[in-house]
């Protein structure tokens, strides 16, 4: 049984986002090359009080009962280095979106999203007893897409032409992973 590490990995650890947190968070929100990576609409800079906003989708996320929203950490020194969350909580069908944002430039392409994303799943499945957990993902964004593929999400469908950057159309593409497939895949961090 999974007592308090449920939310701990080997490097990092799920904490909630502190209001401390946000002024960073805005920062990096605040990089347009990072955001074109995730936010499909048009991009543009935040401050931490357009984060703090109540109507803001921050902190609608934040403060949603059906929304699960984590600081990731590193264990070595607490360094805030991203976040990581599943919304769109079905409380009948059982599932939820998943969504990670590794925005700290000094852990990106060292293997933290792949650790984040096995926390996740397994908080999803073990705690919230979900039944599926997907995602959506640019087609430009290869990187991704190699990391959620290796993981064990399941190419479900194409939203054809759905993002629009830099004058061109991409794909949307969303990917799934049902419990019983988690249960079976071989390197979900236990």
């Amino acid at each position: 049984m999974i007592g308090n590490e449920l939310l701990i990995g080997e490097r990092i650890r799920l904490t909630p986002v502190l209001d401390e947190d946000v002024p960073l968070l805005a920062e990096w929100l605040s990089d347009m090359g990072l955001q074109r990576l995730v936010n499909p609409g048009i991009v543009t800079p935040f401050t931490a009080q357009d984060l703090l906003d109540p109507e803001s989708w921050f902190m609608q996320d934040r403060n949603d009962k059906n929304s699960y929203v984590f600081a990731v950490r590193t264990k070595a020194d607490d360094q805030f280095i991203g976040i990581g969350a599943l919304n769109q909580f079905d409380t009948q069908a059982r599932h939820a979106e998943f969504g990670i944002n590794l925005a700290h430039p000094d852990y990106q392409n060292r293997g933290y999203g792949g650790e984040v994303t096995h926390l996740i799943l397994r908080y999803g499945f073990r705690e919230l007893n979900l039944n599926r957990i997907w995602l959506s993902v640019f087609s430009y964004n290869l990187r991704a897409i190699r990391l959620y593929k290796r993981i064990g999400f399941v190419h479900e469908a194409t939203e054809r032409e759905m993002i629009f950057r830099d004058g061109e159309y991409y794909d949307l593409i969303k990917m799934g992973m049902l419990r019983s497939e988690w249960e079976t895949y071989d390197d979900h961090g236990e």
